[in-house]
């Protein structure tokens, strides 16, 4: 049952409603007979709650234990496992990959006590797995006007004919979004990385009625709701800048989209665009606008945003370098200007700013990723036309980043001084709710880590990333999950014990009833370790939380991505007889069923031909690899024809090229 509107809930709540400070607690009092994952345990173990993957980081905090205090993985049978020993507050288990799924427990030995962890899971591509389907779910169903397009001109509720009805707020496409959320973005990046898992996902029960077109019955969920957010912004005509940056990931993502969007739908999309990218009016369907600017996309922008999150930095590279592919698609003469628009803009990031100011970083909040996701999709995607110093910039964040996550949790602060972000300007509160940053940081670490290569740099990258889903999944001060209901069968995360203190009842977005809502995150005061602080700071739902987490999501599978062929000797394949039989071997998150058999499918392209589909299939349960044999003879490969082997699409495409003789 449903609590009322912001009442705390469940052990960890001793009494403090949320917005209401707590005087930290300097050393938080320890019971020796609390639950598994309580932090007041005498001798607590904070982590996953839900599960770790095959071969990522699995880490834990310790907060009590001493340096050199044993712990132990023990399986439900109480079966050791792995050992091994607690380091400055974090144990290790990194190296443990088990073949079963657990459950299993992390019991650390010391002077404080002995203290078990909450069991979890370990298992093939494990968060992507219990995240996918609830990120769908919650882009479903905290649409407009519940997947009615129709106005309502009265009725309680109605804020005012030029926003429409309640249940949109201010937005225009999904229920309390802004100009700056996103959700089309991440949405379409999700589908490229990893089309075969989203094509799999349906809601049964969407409601998609107003539109100008209907989409075909087998349109997977993810199609379904780009269309849906590309009709709303055409419909409204809008005119601000990063609105009509969503416009543009539509237009780039379309050759994958034209099976299931009529053409008529990208044709008005693109004519809106091409019109409109250059103008500097932004009058329409904009708010939360505190930082002063144009709409005009070519123009090179030197503002900065303020914590909200409504401008932040390096917001415009990528979507002019999708708009320049666009452009060069339809021929058009003006396609340079696109390309010289990001180059501009990133060479100004690049010589201005400050990656040690956490201004420019972790004060943009949910809006962060865009910076260093832009800047190393056009270093990976235009190596010869991207401004020099790049990968110079990505390293100095980096070096930052590490800095400041050297701390018990693996946790980026703020700053040297401050673990979250301050209050800032449209914010309301002394403490606000960072979620969307938490869930959104593993995007730009990733990606960091992709473009760094073989620095040691891109290890410690990835370990902070995964750090920071940890910290969604319980590993903080609070010992819990994000979500208010991660603990539900129907809205939750596979082995979530723990959810939020409490969730927002009837805010801007009416969300708190969505699956895998994301409703808080710990505050400042409860790091480093003040678990007694209870319910601080603000608590509240948001979608720009949640489309941060898609970005995270996408940029995890494009991290674990990876295609090979090799030959029947089991070596790659470079030239081969072009009647002879390939293996096709993907590494891709498509374990959407722990216990059964997973299917995939990755394109095969011989020379400049079109691709054709082959289906790759699960090595067995719980395994990470998914394999094909392709017989080259039903390719039809010529003498000296290249054939290329890829899954994914755009700047997240993976491939490989061999060469057919004979």
């Amino acid at each position: 049952m449903k609590v009322p509107a912001l009442v705390t809930v469940g052990v960890l709540c001793l009494g403090a409603l949320p917005g209401t400070a707590v005087a930290a607690t300097a050393e938080p009092s320890a019971v020796s007979s609390l639950a598994p994952g309580d932090p007041r345990a005498a001798q607590p173990v904070l982590l996953n709650q839900s599960g770790f993957g095959l071969g990522e980081p699995k880490r834990f905090t310790a907060p009590r234990a001493e340096d050199g205090a044993a712990f132990t993985v023990s399986d439900a049978s109480g079966k050791v496992r792995y050992r091994g020993e607690v380091a400055d507050g974090v144990g290790d288990f990194t190296a443990f990959d088990p073949r079963d799924n657990g459950d299993f427990v992390v019991t650390v030995n010391g002077a404080t006590g002995v203290g078990p962890s909450v069991p979890f899971g370990i298992g093939a591509y494990w968060i992507d797995r219990v995240s996918y389907r609830r990120a769908i779910e919650f882009m479903s169903g905290s649409r407009c006007y519940f997947g009615d397009l129709t106005r309502k001109k009265d009725g309680p509720g109605l804020i005012s004919d030029e926003y429409g009805h309640r249940e949109c707020m201010k937005a225009v496409t999904w229920r309390d979004g802004a100009q700056y959320s996103k959700e089309i973005q991440t949405l379409v990046d999700l589908y490229l990385a990893n089309p075969s898992a989203f094509e799999q996902i349906t809601v049964d029960d969407a409601i998609y009625t107003g539109l100008p077109v209907t989409l075909p019955d087998d349109t997977p969920e993810i199609v379904r709701l780009i269309h849906w957010g590309v009709e709303l912004l055409l419909e409204a005509d809008v005119s601000d800048p990063q609105l009509k940056e969503q416009l543009a990931a539509f237009l780039y993502a379309y050759p994958q989209l034209d099976g299931y969007i009529p053409a008529d739908v990208y044709q008005r999309a693109r004519d809106h665009l091409f019109a409109a990218w250059g103008d500097p009016a932004r009058d329409r369907y904009y708010w939360q606008a505190f930082t002063p600017h144009t709409g005009d996309l070519f123009q090179t922008y030197t503002q900065v945003g303020t914590g909200k999150g409504e401008l932040a930095p390096g917001h415009s590279v990528w979507p002019n370098l999708m708009m320049y592919e666009v452009a060069q698609r339809e021929g058009r003469d003006d396609a340079q200007r696109y390309l010289r628009a990001a180059y501009e803009q990133a060479a100004w990031l690049i010589e201005n700013l400050d990656v040690d100011d956490p201004r420019t970083t972790k004060g943009q909040r949910q809006s962060e990723h865009v910076l260093i996701t832009g800047l190393v999709q056009f270093a990976e995607t235009y190596p010869d036309r991207a401004p020099e110093g790049i990968e110079d910039f990505v390293r100095d964040w980096a070096q930052t980043v590490t800095r400041r996550s050297d701390n018990l949790w693996d946790f980026r602060r703020y700053s040297d001084d401050r673990w979250t972000i301050p209050a800032f300007t449209g914010g309301g509160a002394d403490d606000p709710n960072e979620t969307g940053n938490v869930a959104g940081f593993p995007a730009p670490a990733l990606a960091a880590a992709r473009l760094l290569g073989d620095d040691p740099l891109a290890g410690r990258l990835r370990e902070i990333a995964a750090a920071h889903v940890d910290d969604i999944f319980g590993r903080n001060p609070t010992g819990r999950h994000a979500s208010y209901d991660a603990p539900s069968d129907e809205a939750g995360f596979e082995g979530v014990e723990h959810g939020w203190f409490s969730e927002y009842r009837g805010g801007a977005g009416l969300l708190e009833n969505l699956p895998g809502v994301l409703d808080g995150s710990p505050k400042n005061g409860h790091y480093p370790f003040n678990p007694d602080q209870g319910n601080i700071g603000h608590t509240e739902g948001w979608v720009a939380f949640n489309s941060s987490w898609n970005a995270s999501l996408a940029w995890r599978a494009a991290d674990q991505t990876g295609i090979e062929v090799r030959t029947r000797g089991g070596g790659p394949a470079r030239v081969v007889p072009r009647h002879a039989k390939v293996t096709v071997e993907l590494t891709a998150p498509l374990n959407l069923d722990a216990d059964s058999v997973d299917r995939g499918s990755v394109e095969v392209r011989v020379g400049g031909r079109p691709a054709v589909p082959l289906t790759v299939t699960q090595t067995g349960p719980n395994a990470r690899t998914f394999r094909a044999t392709l017989d080259l003879s039903t390719v039809d490969a010529g003498h000296g024809d290249k054939i290329t082997v890829s899954y994914g699409h755009g700047s997240f495409a993976v491939s490989f090229t061999f060469t057919a003789v004979g």
